[in-house]
């Protein structure tokens, strides 16, 4: 082993963005007050739901990463878009509908809704929508059908980079004006707390009792709840409700020519519209370093659990207990970000963390990252033992990835209590020192002697 002496990083072949920003904070006086942005707990996970706080936290630092995505939160229904009207639908095949149509199925299964009653939603949802195209451009109403001649005719091939995805609203699940109780009443522990029918809620409404949405945990709003879905479904625009896919519809669903890119819409059959059935939207899924170092060091994001907004103190003490090793993490974390690099997840390689220079999209990480505990005499119990044969191992896998393999020991203080750990004050006691694994290769050695 030797000290760490950061060589240069491999920059990539083709890179097709700019470098905004190394931090997602504004670094000029003259600038506007500072955005706080906002993330939230939910199963355990920080996730940022806000689009545009989504944009910034990753193109300045390239902090997280999206939840359907390998890296940038860039996840689409579909990679083709088509205009209907003054609307951008996105295109997709039959089968990928299907798909989405048992989701939405299961979604409602899981709720506790029978059978007949999901069959029913399920129905009304997927018959062809017809847009009033005259409508919308302001002339006399005249209804159209919406069929493949039209839609050849009316619409245009386009690439829409950033087509932001209509509200989720809740399914009508059924014919009748309100959604009924099912089972017995009796065998309902709430029935006695809330003797009126359900009431039809949006679903993104969150439950105050748990870390979920009202439509998921099974309970019941209260008041406030109620008068703020109410106002909200009463003044929804009833064409924004859903969000609309354009299906490839054909005679034989079952043809594999859905799947090819290269095939004609015309050979693939007609468009029809649709209501989406499923609703997916892309979040920013945050580490719990990244999330600690943006509430710690740079003061720029809030943390909500519960509706709640949490305190420096209380997201240090939850990230605790959910890894209990996040005191030694984020210190190596606090510690190679102060040094201009940006580190992510290392899992894929069998290390803690990867260090890239300015960001994945212009270099190819330089060092794998093994993360370990220890104090001044270098002892203590290890985070991750090793013995010879894994070190070798993960040397050898490091190598050939073309990076450097780097244990990052945390020191910490001999007297350091758990009390003294509970507190994020006890991370300026802590220092780090980084050591580079070398693989020693005998052949390679002795060529290099004999051309000596």
């Amino acid at each position: 082993m030797m000290e760490a002496v950061f060589q240069a990083p491999k920059r990539r072949a083709k890179v097709y963005e700019s470098f905004e920003a190394p931090l997602p904070i504004s670094l000029s006086v003259e600038d506007e007050e500072p955005i706080i942005y906002r993330a939230e707990i939910i199963s355990h996970h920080v996730i940022v739901t806000n689009p545009a706080h989504i944009q910034l936290i990753y193109e300045r630092g390239y902090f997280g990463k999206g939840v359907f995505s390998r890296s940038r939160p860039e996840h689409m229904i579909s990679q083709q878009w088509k205009y209907i009207g003054d609307r951008c639908l996105p295109v997709i095949s039959s089968s990928e509908y299907q798909k989405r149509l048992s989701w939405a199925r299961a979604a409602l299964l899981m709720q506790g809704l029978e059978e007949e009653s999901v069959s029913r939603a399920l129905e009304t949802l997927t018959k062809p929508v017809e847009f009033d195209i005259e409508k919308e451009h302001g002339r006399k109403p005249k209804a159209k059908s919406f069929d493949g001649s039209l839609v050849d005719q009316s619409m245009d091939d386009v690439s829409c980079d950033t087509v932001s995805n209509l509200e989720n609203d809740s399914l009508d699940q059924t014919n009748t004006a309100r959604p009924q109780r099912q089972g017995n009443p009796l065998y309902d522990p709430l029935a006695e707390i809330y003797p009126q029918e359900p009431e039809l809620l949006k679903a993104n409404v969150k439950c105050k009792r748990h870390d979920d949405w009202l439509t998921h945990c099974g309970c019941r709003p209260d008041e406030d709840q109620l008068m703020s879905s109410e106002c909200s479904v009463a003044n929804a625009d009833p064409s924004e409700a859903y969000e609309y896919v354009l299906m490839e519809d054909s005679e034989d669903d079952d043809s594999e020519n859905f799947s090819k890119d290269n095939v004609s819409a015309e050979q693939r059959g007609k468009l029809v519209c649709r209501i989406n059935p499923f609703t997916m939207m892309e979040y920013l899924q945050l580490s719990y370093e990244e999330a600690f170092f943006l509430v710690y060091a740079l003061g720029c994001l809030s943390v909500y659990y519960s509706g709640e907004a949490l305190s420096v103190a209380q997201v240090w003490t939850m990230f605790r207990s959910l890894q209990p090793n996040f005191s030694s993490s984020y210190a190596a974390y606090h510690y190679f970000r102060s040094k201009g690099w940006v580190p992510k997840s290392g899992i894929k390689y069998g290390t803690d963390l990867m260090l890239y220079r300015k960001g994945p999209p212009f270099y190819h990480a330089s060092y794998s990252v093994v993360v370990d505990r220890c104090d001044e005499s270098f002892k203590g119990a290890a985070l991750r033992p090793f013995s010879w044969k894994s070190l070798a191992a993960l040397s050898r896998t490091t190598g050939n990835v073309s990076k450097e393999l780097m244990f990052c020991y945390v020191i910490t203080p001999s007297d350091m209590t758990e009390d003294m750990l509970s507190s994020p004050e006890c991370l300026k006691q802590f220092t780090v020192q980084e050591v580079i694994v070398s693989r020693w290769v005998s052949s390679r050695e002795r060529t290099e002697q004999e051309e000596i």
